[in-house]
């Protein structure tokens, strides 16, 4: 087992207050005719977490890499703690952003990666803070060239790029898929403990139990809009399935 301690940048304790971590306003996104997002909008204030359920080809990782400024949405406004990630592309370093591709390099261990990654960021000792990311995850073989590693690994490998620079927003997209039952829930208890500290948390899923492990409240994403708020306190797996079908009937009928 790996022992480990929960470390946030001073911005996220200063974040707390009026500005949104994240927000998006009526914003679309189309792959030619193909209309994947309709005026979404949405605020995650400092200390929440929003889960976006939603089936495979829902839109859900275009939702997610819009709100990164990896996509540029066709019309609409996204915010990073009050800041265009367009206009001031320095905002972007207060994403940390899993998405299906671990955007590491193949040919490095995992460790190589995180120090590279943690010095672009500008980490003052990368070496330090890249033990500290493979140990925050679990991650074995942290020496061995990422493109030998397992899917699992290579999973907790791109959730260690993602925290390696401390960030105080992250989204994240099927974050647990790949990882074992202790990874898991190392990850879940990382998640509750960023949040508790001000950090703010987009997590997209198609499992409720997933969203129940690091949000308090979900929204579905359907037909490219989103259908609720609904508030996660007091709601277990069963209750949230029931929701989720029930909301994406009433989202497929508008």
């Amino acid at each position: 087992m790996y022992s480990y301690r929960v470390m946030l940048p001073d911005a996220v304790a200063s974040a707390a207050g009026p500005c949104p971590a994240v927000s998006a306003v009526d914003v679309w996104k189309s792959y030619g005719r193909d209309r994947v997002l309709r005026g979404i909008g949405i605020e995650v204030p400092p200390g929440s977490g929003i889960a976006i359920l939603g089936p495979n080809g829902a839109g859900k990782s275009t939702l997610l890499r819009v709100l990164a400024a990896l996509l540029r949405p066709v019309r609409g406004a996204v915010r990073i703690r009050g800041r265009d990630p367009w206009a001031d592309p320095a905002a972007r370093g207060s994403i940390g952003f899993v998405g299906h591709e671990p955007m590491l390099y193949g040919g490095l261990s995992a460790l190589e990666n995180l120090r590279l990654f943690a010095a672009l960021y500008g980490v003052e000792d990368p070496r330090a803070r890249a033990a500290w990311a493979c140990d925050l995850v679990g991650l074995a073989r942290r020496d061995d060239p990422v493109r030998v590693l397992s899917r699992g690994l290579v999973q907790r490998a791109a959730l260690a790029r993602a925290l390696v620079h401390r960030p105080p927003v992250l989204l994240l997209d099927e974050p647990f898929a790949g990882l074992d039952l202790d990874a898991a829930a190392r990850f879940a208890d990382y998640l509750r403990t960023f949040r508790s500290r001000g950090g703010a948390l987009v997590l997209a899923t198609h499992h409720a139990a997933e969203a129940l492990r690091g949000a308090d409240v979900a929204y579905v994403l359907v037909d490219g809009r989103l259908t609720g708020p609904q508030p996660l306190v007091r709601m277990d797996v069963a209750a949230l399935e029931g929701w989720y079908r029930s909301a994406g009937r009433t989202g497929r009928a508008r």
